[in-house]
């Protein structure tokens, strides 16, 4: 069962200061376990979703900035972006448009809004996805090199890599970033019980029919070892504000977003609130979490934590 929210106490005036970007490197703010508990934000607001075709972005908005202080400890939304990225970067967000319902547009734009408010510039911040009409099917505006965010498709899968005894080539896009935002949909999955930030990255290569055996776990935990995608993700946002606990063509409001440095916890988290949601709603939460090996072969890679007890999971609600 996931823990009880907590309301944290108003700081003291003996409290410790909160820390300010310069006082932090984004080394000490990014640390997962082992060095430190996961840290995996859930930010809550009733007025966020209506309806799972309705998503208010200031509430979105209200959301990231919440969860991002939370997130990183750093008492302000600007110094704690600015500690996460450079203004100089080329910063690329994985959004999944795959089915009816897809990475809600409202907040990957409120994303990238919130990167041109540290100074990167729009042209260097692209919205990407496998394939444009899915892009435009939900609601995203290409722009492939007119001034502004870019949004566009994969070109080119290039420098072909082994993942799971598999030959993938990775977007063109990935490749040609220098830091990565990871934005998935909560979502049901037939063969991996949940897909969220690590299955997300099935868009990220050229041949991923071909890791959906074993219930995905050897290539869902293999792909998210390779540097191009370890490396490169800074921070990895859930949309839970409508969820699919069914099929990918029916949503319901969740009214969450999950923030997180560590995708192995982050996955965690988000397949408790599926689960929450499908025992207080008729569903079956035994077949997600028996489907979803993937979070304990990647806990054993060491790309983070599935244990609950290694966990530091906070909830907010705005």
């Amino acid at each position: 069962m996931p823990p009880q929210p907590t309301e944290a106490p108003s700081p003291a005036a003996t409290d410790t200061p909160v820390p300010t970007a310069a006082s932090v490197s984004r080394a000490d703010v990014m640390r997962i376990y082992p060095q430190v508990n996961s840290r995996v934000v859930v930010v809550r607001h009733d007025g966020a979703c209506s309806s799972p075709d309705d998503i208010a972005a200031d509430a979105v908005k209200q959301m990231l900035d919440a969860a991002i202080v939370e997130l990183t400890g750093i008492g302000d939304t600007q110094g704690a972006w600015r500690t996460l990225f450079d203004p100089t970067e080329r910063i690329a967000i994985k959004v999944n448009t795959i089915g009816r319902y897809t990475t809600s547009v409202p907040l990957a734009y409120a994303v990238a809004e919130k990167l041109q408010a540290i100074g990167v510039a729009a042209e260097n911040i692209v919205i990407f996805d496998r394939n444009t009409g899915e892009l435009e099917r939900a609601g995203y505006i290409i722009n492939e090199d007119g001034p502004g965010v870019r949004c566009r498709a994969t070109a080119d899968y290039r420098e072909s890599r082994e993942v799971a005894g598999t030959p993938q080539r990775l977007s063109d896009i990935l490749l040609d970033c220098d830091a990565l935002i990871n934005l998935p949909l909560l979502k049901q999955h037939g063969f991996a019980g949940l897909s969220l930030a690590m299955k997300n990255h099935y868009g990220s290569i050229d041949r991923p029919s071909t890791l959906h055996f074993d219930h995905c776990a050897p290539g869902i935990a293999a792909l998210n070892t390779l540097p191009e995608i370890r490396d490169r993700t800074r921070l990895i946002i859930g949309d839970a504000l409508r969820m699919c606990p069914f099929n990918w063509d029916q949503a319901v409001v969740g009214n969450a977003l999950l923030m997180s440095f560590d995708p192995v916890a982050h996955d965690y988290v988000g397949m408790q609130i599926l689960t929450d949601w499908l025992s207080a709603n008729g569903g079956n939460p035994a077949a997600v979490i028996g489907q979803a090996g993937h979070l304990a072969a990647a806990a054993a890679l060491g790309l983070g934590t599935d244990d609950p007890a290694n966990i530091d999971w906070r909830e907010l609600t705005l």
